[in-house]
C-alpha cells in the first residue's frame, strides 16, 4: 500500500464448488489508510465490524449521504433494463435523461460538497476520483474544479491509485476542440499502412472503442448508418481499439460489421498523443485536420450532438 495514502480493499469468500462466484453477503469493500485495522464478524462480511480506520468511518458517512441517490438509481436502472428489453427507444431515452440528472445532482450534492466541507478528509483522493469519474461532458469550469482539488492533494495522495486515475482524467482534457489532430501512423487490421494525414480534405471521425466496452459497441449501428449516408460526400470513420486480446478484437469487428472502414489497434504513441484514458471517445476532425468535436463517454445525448454536427458540416 502507498505510504500515507488511502486505498480500496475488497474481501470476499469463495465457494469451493464455484470459486469464481460469490454472494454479496460474503463480500466487503472499504477504504482504509495504512493502519492496524480490525475486521470482526460472526457469520458474513455484510455484518462485519471494521475498527481502527479513520478512512472507513469517513467512507461510511459518505455512503450514508449517497444512499438516497443509490436507491433512486437502482429503481431507474431496473426500469431502463425493462424498456431496453421491450425495445422502447423513446422510453429508454427518457430514463437515461433521468439517470444522468440524478448522477449529476449526486455528484455535486454528495461528492463535491463533501470535499468542500471536509478539505482535510483522509478520503479526498477517493472522493475526487468518484466525482471526476461521474462527470459527463464536463465544462472548462468542471475541469478547473477537478484540477484545483487534485493540486491540493498531498504527494502520496497524488501517487495513489485514485490520484493517478484523476490525473489521467485531467490529462484527457488536454485534447480540445480547435487543436490540430495529432498524426497517426500505424498498420491497420489487414496489415496495410495507415496515416491520418492521408485523409486530409475529408471529415474524419476517430472512434476509440474496445470489444469489452458495451457503450462503445451500442453506437456502432448508428455510426455505420452515418458512414453509409455520408461516405460518398467526404466522411471517413477510423476505429481505434484499446483491446489487448487480438482474438476478441477481430471477432468484434466481424460481429459488428466494422470492416467497412479502417480499423487500428491503439499503441502507446496514440494513447499519449490523444490522452486516451476512458472510452467511448469520439473525435470529429475537419478537412483541415482540426478537431471540431469531442465526445467522451457514450449515451444518446452525446450521439445526437455528434450526429447533428456531422449532418450540419457535411453537405450532400
Amino acid at each position: 500500500m502507498q505510504t500515507g495514502a488511502t486505498t480500496l480493499v475488497t474481501l470476499y469468500a469463495k465457494n469451493s464448488e464455484s470459486p469464481d462466484r460469490y454472494k454479496q453477503k460474503f463480500m466487503l469493500s472499504f477504504i482504509v489508510e495504512p493502519a492496524t485495522v480490525l475486521i470482526a464478524s460472526s457469520d458474513s462480511f455484510s455484518n462485519a465490524k471494521v475498527s481502527g480506520s479513520r478512512a472507513y468511518v469517513e467512507q461510511t458517512f459518505l455512503n450514508s449521504q449517497n444512499e438516497p441517490y443509490r436507491k433512486q438509481l437502482d429503481s431507474l436502472f431496473k426500469l431502463h433494463s425493462e424498456r431496453e428489453a421491450d425495445a422502447d427507444k423513446h422510453g429508454m431515452e427518457l430514463f437515461q435523461n433521468s439517470i444522468d440528472s440524478i448522477i449529476k445532482e449526486r455528484n455535486e450534492n454528495v461528492y463535491y460538497k463533501y470535499m468542500q466541507s471536509k478539505p482535510s478528509s483522509i478520503i479526498t483522493n477517493f472522493t475526487l476520483f468518484q466525482y471526476t469519474s461521474k462527470l459527463k461532458n464536463p465544462s472548462d469550469e468542471d475541469v478547473k474544479k477537478v484540477a484545483d482539488k487534485y493540486g491540493r492533494l498531498s504527494k502520496n495522495e497524488r501517487e495513489s491509485y485514485y490520484g493517478r486515475a484523476v490525473k489521467k482524467k485531467i490529462d484527457a482534457y488536454k485534447i480540445s476542440v480547435g487543436m490540430i489532430a495529432p498524426e497517426i501512423v500505424q498498420t491497420d487490421v489487414q496489415g496495410n499502412p495507415f496515416s491520418l494525414s492521408s485523409f486530409k480534405g475529408k471529415y474524419v471521425l476517430l472512434d476509440f472503442w474496445a470489444s469489452w466496452c458495451a457503450p462503445c459497441r451500442r453506437d456502432f449501428p448508428n455510426v455505420k448508418e452515418l458512414y453509409r449516408e455520408y461516405n460518398n460526400h467526404g466522411f471517413e470513420v477510423v476505429g481505434i481499439s484499446k483491446d489487448v486480446d487480438t482474438a476478441a478484437y477481430l471477432k468484434a469487428i466481424r460481429q459488428d460489421g466494422l470492416t467497412i472502414w479502417s480499423n487500428l489497434l491503439i499503441n502507446e504513441k496514440i494513447t499519449k498523443s490523444y490522452f486516451v484514458s476512458t472510452i467511448p471517445l469520439k473525435i470529429f476532425i475537419n478537412p483541415e485536420g482540426v478537431m471540431i468535436g469531442i465526445w467522451r463517454e457514450g449515451g444518446t445525448d452525446n450521439f445526437n450532438l455528434m450526429e447533428k454536427m456531422i449532418m450540419d458540416k457535411i453537405k450532400k
